[in-house]
This record gives C-alpha cells, structure tokens and sequence, in this order.
C-alpha cells in the first residue's frame, strides 16, 4: 500500500500542471493580428524592427489582444514557412496578395482578416504603438 502512494504523489504532482486553473481559455484567439512581412536582406525591414520592438515594449503591447507574427520572406524555405503560418492564421489571401512585398507590417482583425493599418518604417515608435492599441480597440468593439 506504501508503495502505492508513492507512486501516486508524484503523478499527481505531475499531472496538476496539465490542469486548467482558474478562467484562462487556451482556445482564445486574439483581436488583431500584427503581421510583419520581413527579410533579412531588407532595409524597410532593419528600420522598422526596432520601432516596433520599442513599442511593445514601451507600451506594453504583448499584454494586449493582438499576436505578432513575423513572415520571413528571406529564402524560398522561409517563404514557404510563411505561406503554411498564414494558411494556418487564416490570412492566405492577404499573404498571397502581398507576399514578394517586404518592409512593412500589416494591423489586421484576427475574425474577419480586415486590415486595420499598414505600419512601415517612416512611422515613429509611439505612433506604431498608437495605432496598434487602436486597432485593437476597434477589433473588440
């Protein structure tokens, strides 16, 4: 019988993490999608990264309703990586609609595809960070 509940304990300790607390939703889909189409050759890309680095990090953005997905159009493996990430997003025709193109970022509604906003490297870190928290408020209203 000892030995029994000892082998119990453990599982138990294991098992405990596997277990949902409390009211999260492991399902729950994000308001907006923050997709940047992005190639380590691109200079719009070099830009553009760090202002979108330093607004979420400014604004506290990865704790908002929005994903951010990067699309690595840099080789043929890549690209093809990010066609199957936005078939899988359900985004395709936004992909296909704009892949070859890199440099930017696109705000789109995660439940209808919208797109909310272009970001690109012109824009300052507060501003993309403006824009961002817009989108997301208008995807929840």
């Amino acid at each position: 019988m000892r030995k029994l509940i000892f082998l119990l304990i453990p599982m138990l300790f294991i098992a405990l993490p596997l277990t949902s607390h409390g009211e999260e939703d492991s399902t729950a889909k994000p308001a907006v999608y923050g997709v940047l189409f992005y190639a380590d050759w691109c200079g719009s890309c070099k830009a553009l990264d760090p202002k979108i680095t330093q607004a979420r990090e400014e604004a506290e953005l990865d704790t908002q309703d929005v994903l951010f997905v990067t699309l690595d159009l840099t080789d043929e493996v890549t690209k093809h990586q990010a066609a199957m990430m936005a078939s899988t997003l359900g985004i395709s025709d936004v992909y296909e609609s704009n892949a070859g193109k890199t440099g930017f970022m696109l705000l789109l509604n995660a439940e209808s595809g919208e797109k909310f906003s272009q970001l690109t490297n012109k824009l300052e870190a507060a501003d993309i960070a403006t824009r961002i928290q817009e989108a997301v408020k208008s995807a929840k209203s």
